[in-house]
């Protein structure tokens, strides 16, 4: 199976309604000075555009009332995570020693791209993702 497919396959079993659609998106991110690369599946309702909101004409990460699932992978030349999430956070998993955290996204609309946030409720980290494209 491609990447695509393994994400598509990664949020089937999440309760979406019948106008409920799929894009991946591409990111090229920043670790603390290692660069990586993050494949995020978003399902989304049609009241949602994530190629409009991710794509510099942002007004917020999630309109109110619409649910948006995620999931997908960030890998580095030394880490690799998979991910699962609802709206502004997602859960992690490293794939590697198994350790589970939290991150929250935000939307920078100025650098086209997002902030993960890792640990938002405390012992805060930041790490930023820029958008280079979408399927």
């Amino acid at each position: 199976m491609d990447r695509k497919t393994v994400l598509a396959t990664m949020l089937v079993g999440a309760a979406l309604p019948a106008t409920a659609q799929t894009v991946t998106l591409n990111y090229a991110c920043d670790l603390g000075g290692a660069p990586a690369q993050m494949l995020m599946a978003v399902e989304y309702q049609d009241a949602f555009n994530p190629l409009h909101n991710f794509q510099g004409n942002i007004s917020g990460i999630f309109p109110a009332g619409v649910t948006i699932y995620t999931a997908g992978e960030v890998a580095s030349s030394n880490a690799r995570y998979s991910f699962r999430g609802e709206n502004d956070f997602a859960d992690f998993t490293d794939m590697i020693t198994g350790e589970r955290f939290r991150v929250q996204w935000v939307l920078d609309a100025q650098r086209n791209g997002v902030w993960m946030k890792v640990n938002p409720f405390g012992g805060t980290v930041t790490y930023f993702c820029a958008l280079q494209g979408a399927g």
